[in-house]
Order: C-alpha cells, then structure tokens, then sequence
C-alpha cells in the first residue's frame, strides 16, 4: 500500500505551518525541571510539583490544539480526538525526565537550538516525542477529519522511575485497541529485554578510608562522572596507573581527597561508545587497596567484577540470543548510608533466554563470595507483540514509504511503556548515538539532544500512521 500523495503534500503542508509553534512548545514544556520527587508527593502531584507543571504544561498544549482532556489523579493525563467509535488507537509518552546530571555545556532546561539541534533534558527522551504526538493527532483536527477510531496520546509522569503512573490507569481504564510509544528508535520495536534492579550492600565500614561515594542519580543511567570522597590525605594517593586521562585527585582539606572521575554517561540499556565512571574510580581503589578497610577492600573486589564488562561476562550472567540480543549490566548509582554501607543499584536488560530467579541466584551466590548482601530491587519479564500483526506491518510500511529505507521490527534493553500494554509497540523517532556531533549528547546524557530534521520526519511518519491505523480493523 503506497501512501497516499495528495495525502503527503497536505501533511507536509501542515507540518510547514505549526513548526514553529511545536519547537516553542517543546521549549516550553523542557523548562519544568520535571524529576520524580516521591518527598514533594501532594494530592493531584504523586510524582512532585515539578512534575505535575509539567503535566500541566502538555494538557495546555493538547487543550490548545483542540483536544478534549482528562486526568488520573495527577499519575497520568490525555488528550482526545473523538472517533466514529469508542474503540481506542493511542500514543502514550511521558513528561518525567532523569535528572540533568553533570557535564552540561547549556542549561539542560532552557532548550538551546543550534545548527539545527535541539539540546535539553527530555528533547529526545521523551518530552520532544510528547509534543509531536499532540501535534501528529492533532492533523485529524485540524483537516476536519472524524477518525474512525478515538484517538488518545496519554501523557505518562513516571516512565523513568517505575512506571505506577501506567498500573493506576490500567486499573481504572481499559486499553487501547492497538497503541505505540514514540520513546524508541525507528523502525518498531517489538520486543523489550526484561528488566532486573538489584543493590549490593557492603559490611558496616568502620573506620574506612570512603567517606562518600557518588555515581549516577538513577541507575538506569550509566554514570558521567563519579566522586569518591576518601579520609587519605592528597600527598599519599598516587598518580592513576590507568585512565589517567580521566580521574583527577583533588585536596580537600588535611587528611581528606577527593577522586573524580570523568566517563561518557549514557542509557543503562546501551552502553556502547560510554564508560561508565563509578568503572573508573573501582580500578583507582583497586590500585590503593592497601588503604582500605578489610570490608571495603572485599566490596571493591567485588564492584571489580560487577564492572568489568558491561555485558555480566564477569558477573557469571551473560546470556543471549537471536531475538532479544545480549544481557546488558549497568553499575549506576552508587551511595554511602548513614549506617555505614556502601550501596550499589545495578540495573539488568536481559533475553528470553535467562530469567530473573536465575539472575537473583547467581547474583546472590556472587555477592556471598566477597561477604557482601544483596537485594532483589525490582523485575519485569521480557515482553513481545508478533510482527506479523496487522498495526505492527502498517507501521513498517509507512516508515519505509516516508523514509525509501529497509524496516525489519527489532528488539531493545530498553524498557518502555509499551511492555504494560496488551498490544503495543514502541515507535521511534530516537536517531543513532554514534551519529551524534560530538556537542551533542544521548538521551540520559549531557547535553542531550534531537536533531529538528529527524523530529520533522518523525512527525510525518506519525501522522500517515495514525492515519493508517484507522483503516485496519481492530
């Protein structure tokens, strides 16, 4: 089926027209520091005020284009386009963000545009997405079309944390026919990896040389920089004998140093072309071991292996296949608690091909090894829509048409909204980290960005579908 070129040109047409006010929006909606504060938690706010001005911010948006809104209790709002029928065809993206991180050259929530970019914490992850599918359903609007089935784009609040914004709405709504979720790469991804958390926690440290300990602030981000604080004077630490290039050992005052570390920090699920910093700092620590405390020394050892590898080669849970691709672990944040423990969050992306009983027992047996406790924090189980359903081939095929190239649907580590959802998939419109300029970051990253041309395509793409999905019988 060939998209429809009459179609095309009044599509391109309208893209042309609301451009800029899309780019204003996004501008707009990236300036609510929207990090999940479960301290800030109100009534109509479980994720923070921040979060919910920002939830406010897109129902403005939706209001503004013409769309009917509504909200759950503060988790989670939509935007409506009445159809023929009740029957739902939906998007589903979300405006919580992880927080900025260090390493930013702009400030991550005062969008920069550049050459052609956007740069701000959520332009690609996923408040730019968020945008676009206010504006892609609001062509049906805007052309006087009645679409055959309601259109919904639901506007999620905690997508990075846990995702209890999408579980409240479930309970209490019933799902959509077919839905997709712009939080991806093109062309669909149809398949997610599961998803384990754990923590490793150390032996009360008495007397330690680690004072603190920091990494990433969630630990589905693979850390930029990492700060160990020891109770060693500066004189007394040598000269890093690996990555020398990247740690710096700084005098706080007599009898304390600080060692930071500077990675490339990225998303949990991909951790090619990162390093991962809290890596760094566990090779320096390897290198003074004789400073350490006995219980410090035994968890060093074992961070030692957790992070050797980013794919659980070391760890003793690699596991991969054809389908789903490799396991992937991420050592991410790290903290020291008042009791004296150091705590690490790892965050697993694994196939089909292993299990989370299997995980939790290889983990637990390796943690016992070095005298360390661990915990399981969180699971999910792998998930997967057949590629051959009817939504799935449609949205490949607009995607081929729009953009001349091949689409075979995919799978990812990343985990997304679409895994709670009876039929879903995650559509685009994430580009190629390794293709960015090297000014511009990843999604979860410094300096993240969205490149205006591939958000212009991806709009395009999103319109001819969800014009094309109201002709499928669902």
């Amino acid at each position: 089926m060939k998209v429809n070129k009459e179609l095309e040109v009044r599509v391109d047409a309208y893209i042309d027209e609301v451009w800029e006010d899309l780019v204003r929006d996004i501008v707009q909606i990236v300036s609510h520091p929207s990090v999940v504060d479960a301290e800030d938690a109100a009534p109509g706010a479980p994720f923070g005020a921040n979060v919910r001005a920002a939830l406010d911010c897109g129902l403005g948006i939706a209001e503004r284009l013409g769309y009917a809104t509504g909200e759950d209790d503060g988790y989670l709002g939509w935007g409506d386009i009445l159809g023929e029928r009740s029957t739902q065809v939906a998007t589903i993206t979300h405006v919580d963000v992880v927080p900025a991180g260090s390493g930013w050259a702009t400030d991550p929530f005062r969008v920069e545009r550049r050459d052609g970019w956007l740069l701000g914490r959520g332009v690609a992850d996923d408040k730019g997405p968020a945008v676009l599918s206010l504006y892609a359903g609001a062509f049906f609007l805007h052309e006087g079309i009645t679409p055959r089935y309601t259109f919904r784009a639901l506007l999620g609040c905690d997508e990075e944390v846990g995702m209890s914004d999408v579980h409240h709405y479930l309970e209490r709504h019933d799902d959509p026919a077919f839905l997709f979720t712009p939080d991806a790469s093109f062309p669909v991804c149809n398949a997610e990896k599961g998803c384990f958390g754990g923590r490793f926690a150390s032996a009360p440290v008495a007397g330690g040389a680690i004072r603190s300990w920091s990494g990433a602030e969630v630990s589905n981000a693979i850390p930029g920089e990492s700060v160990v604080e020891l109770a060693v004077d500066a004189s007394e630490l040598p000269a890093p004998a690996a990555h020398a290039d990247r740690l710096r050992i700084e005098a706080v005052c007599p009898g304390v140093a600080r060692v930071v570390a500077r990675g490339i920090g990225g998303h949990a699920s991909m951790p090619e072309g990162t390093i991962n910093a809290v890596a760094l700092i566990v090779d320096y620590l390897a290198e003074i071991h004789d400073l350490l405390a006995p219980a410090e020394q035994a968890y060093v050892e074992l961070l030692d292996v957790l992070t050797e590898d980013a794919y659980g080669e070391a760890a003793g849970v690699a596991s991969a296949n054809e389908a789903f691709g490799p396991l992937t672990l991420n050592a991410g944040k790290i903290v020291m608690r008042e009791d004296g423990r150091i705590v690490l969050s790892v965050d697993i992306r694994y196939p089909d091909s292993t299990s989370d009983r299997e995980l939790e027992a290889r983990l637990s047996e390796l943690a016992s090894e070095y005298g360390v406790a661990f915990e399981v924090s969180s699971t999910k189980p792998p998930f997967s829509v057949s590629a051959e359903h009817p939504a799935v081939q449609t949205l490949l095929d607009v995607y081929r048409e729009v953009t001349g190239e091949p689409a075979e649907p995919f799978s990812m580590g990343g985990g997304t909204y679409a895994r709670n959802f009876a039929c879903a998939v995650s559509f685009g419109p994430e580009g190629d980290a390794s293709e960015l300029p090297d000014w511009v970051g990843p999604m979860h990253g410094a300096n993240e960005g969205a490149s205006e041309a591939a958000l212009r395509q991806a709009l395009k793409i999103y319109i001819l579908a969800l014009v094309r999905l109201q002709e499928l019988d669902l």
